[in-house]
């Protein structure tokens, strides 16, 4: 059990250290609204078809980092004020009033390109590790902690999940103009439209998910009943194999593949549309130290002194091997140049929930003014998906080679005081 708490705990502290869909600082700073603008390596994720559009030659990485940490009742204001503080009977009524019915739930989220990537003429690598974290805890905790129990009463917390998972993807991809001309020649007058492939071969470095987290509890006069069950799943390289260590810079749990494909079209000057499915085929296996760790608590008429060792089970057993499906997502966006403004708006819709997707529908829009021809000024606003309303800002700048950006998002309010959640990502590249 240790093992499968140190790799939770592992995980979490990677994800605060180190975002959802790969974000970069201008793509947060649109408010997600990238799929029309991204070019070079950053195409693969948001859409390769942008590959062969003849922006650059070359673009190469040097750095970027983006995180994100959001919840689902405190803003940053109220929690500033809570720490240190005694609380009262209201102050503790007030915390609680915060929380929704359905559990506490934390969101902690990293991406990170690595300066391998890079895009020559039509074709684009990147090297991207991930890491991704939710966990939901049932209110009746908090309940209890601050307000005690009541003799009699029977306490029942069932809202409690908690999924994490880390890997690293090399992205290859290629894009160029579709030459539909040459299919008809009443497509002749058409705008140009270019399509785009990439593959992901993901590597897994670990894994943990709460299959169940049940816990029952009551007190009478004179002694305490508890039940409580506990159930993780995970997988993670066994530290104990030194051969898996020397092989491998990134020691291993599993592996996995993915693809996207994608279409834009400049139809003018000013108004480009385009059209990405991504997670084609995705999966991760996971084949390494595949393990189910148990926590029971079976204790009716418990009492101080009655209290053994023996009440608590804890066991840990090998499991198969198991696959996490990584499901489609449909992004559709598009922009229009005017003047020294470009707008944008995108749609995502994925097809089922999981740490990595949502299937409700997500919106976006972003705009970038150029007071400058090299200082862009950026703001963007998204909602939906399985995200609160954010708001975002950025800028940075744009030199003939080099390019240093920053993105700013808070979570269900524009101020800081009163979000409930923050991303933040910055990075620099070249581009000839």
């Amino acid at each position: 059990m240790k093992k499968a708490i140190t790799l939770l705990c592992l995980l979490l502290i990677t994800c605060s250290l180190h975002a959802k869909a790969l974000s970069n600082p201008v793509s947060v700073a649109l408010g997600d609204a990238f799929i029309t603008k991204a070019r070079g390596f950053q195409s693969l994720h948001w859409n390769p078809a942008n590959l062969g559009i003849p922006d650059n030659d070359m673009t190469f990485n040097l750095i970027q980092i983006s995180s994100d940490v959001r919840n689902n009742a405190f803003d940053l204001g109220y929690y500033n004020d809570l720490m240190g503080k005694y609380l009262n009977e209201d102050d503790e009524q007030e915390f609680l009033d915060k929380i929704p019915d359905d559990g506490l739930s934390l969101n902690v989220n990293a991406g990170v390109h690595l300066p391998l990537s890079f895009s020559i003429w039509k074709f684009g690598m990147a090297i991207n590790t991930v890491a991704h974290s939710s966990i939901n805890l049932s209110k009746e905790y908090f309940d209890i902690a601050l307000t005690g129990n009541e003799i009699g009463e029977t306490y029942t917390f069932e809202d409690n999940q908690g999924s994490a998972v880390a890997f690293a993807e090399i992205q290859l991809g290629y894009g160029d103009r579709i030459p539909i001309e040459k299919i008809s020649s009443s497509f002749a007058d058409l705008p140009p439209i270019y399509g785009g492939v990439s593959l992901g071969l993901i590597h897994g470095l670990a894994y943990g998910e709460i299959l169940d987290f049940t816990t029952e509890f009551s007190t009478n006069d004179s002694v305490m009943n508890v039940h409580n069950n506990l159930l993780i799943r995970t997988a993670g390289y066994d530290t104990d194999k030194e051969e898996i260590i020397a092989s491998s810079v990134f020691p291993g749990a599993g592996s996995g593949f993915r693809m996207s494909v994608g279409l834009t079209s400049l139809i003018t000057d000013k108004i480009t549309a385009s059209l990405a499915i991504n997670n084609l085929f995705g999966k991760i296996n996971w084949t390494e130290a595949t393990e189910e760790h148990q926590i029971s608590i079976e204790a009716p008429g418990l009492t101080i002194d009655s209290w053994d060792d023996s009440l608590l089970v804890d066991t840990t057993y090998t499991v198969d091997e198991f696959s996490q499906t990584i499901p489609v997502e449909i992004h559709v966006g598009g922009s229009y140049k005017l003047n020294q403004f470009t707008f944008y708006g995108d749609y995502v819709q994925g097809f089922d929930n999981s740490l990595l997707t949502s299937a409700k529908p997500k919106f976006a829009f972003g705009a970038e003014y150029m007071p400058l021809n090299w200082l862009p000024v950026r703001a963007g606003f998204g909602f939906g998906g399985d995200e609160k309303p954010h708001f975002s800002l950025g800028s940075g700048f744009e030199f003939q080679s080099f390019e240093f950006s920053w993105g700013l998002s808070y979570y269900t309010s524009p101020l800081y005081t009163t979000a409930t959640g923050l991303k933040v990502s910055f990075g620099a590249l070249l581009a000839f």
